[in-house]
């Protein structure tokens, strides 16, 4: 059994499925395994000597109760893109330092704090998208209504998206992604670790 160290949301692509058989907190769609909750990926490897004659390994999604996630200044959050205007981006905070949340909050991140340069000139609406994944940190507790958060440091933004067809973007460059069906390319505030991420995940297919 090994479990990745990175984090999945429901909908996420885990691999095809003649490469592994779909374990709990996933399911089937089109010949591929997608995950159904957040959390954490596991890989289980069947016992080769059994009866079985499936031997595909088991890929499930592990959430995991953690209700002292405390959102904290500091802390990465992961988020999902809710609302894009021309001075801020709202989103769902989900997991802090990979570590589900029992109840999402709301976070903000405004113009200034996407990017370290540029500050003043950026588009909101070319960085993030709804429903965009990203990876932001935790800048101030702002006001009861939503956290402030920034993606001005080079591994932190968008580490998953969906173009506008519904394919799953690839990044091709710091600020561009491409969608493998149309091969259009969609603008982007990418983090860096999405290649990390893209390679862990890669190892399951």
């Amino acid at each position: 059994m090994s479990s990745s160290e990175y984090y999945c949301v429901p909908g996420d692509r885990l691999c095809p499925c003649d490469r592994a058989t779909a374990g709990p907190g996933t399911y089937e769609k089109q010949n591929c395994i997608y995950a159904s909750i957040a959390g954490t990926i596991q890989l289980t490897t069947v016992d080769q000597s059994s009866n079985n004659s499936d031997k595909k390994p088991i890929i499930s999604v592990i959430r995991q109760d953690r209700s002292l996630a405390v959102p904290s200044v500091g802390s990465l959050a992961y988020c999902k893109i809710t609302n894009v205007t021309s001075r801020f981006v709202r989103c769902l905070v989900f997991a802090i330092n990979n570590q589900p949340l029992k109840t999402p909050c709301h976070g903000r991140i405004t113009r200034e704090n996407i990017e370290s340069i540029n500050k003043d000139s950026v588009v909101c609406s070319t960085k993030f998208r709804p429903d965009d994944i990203v990876l932001a940190r935790i800048i101030a507790l702002g006001d009861a209504n939503a956290y402030l958060l920034s993606t001005a440091e080079e591994n932190l933004g968008v580490i998953t998206a969906r173009s506008v067809a519904g394919g799953k973007l690839i990044p091709i460059s710091d600020c561009q992604m491409k969608c493998p069906m149309t091969n259009t390319v969609e603008p982007r505030k990418v983090a860096k670790i999405q290649a990390d991420l893209t390679d862990e995940v890669s190892k399951l297919t």
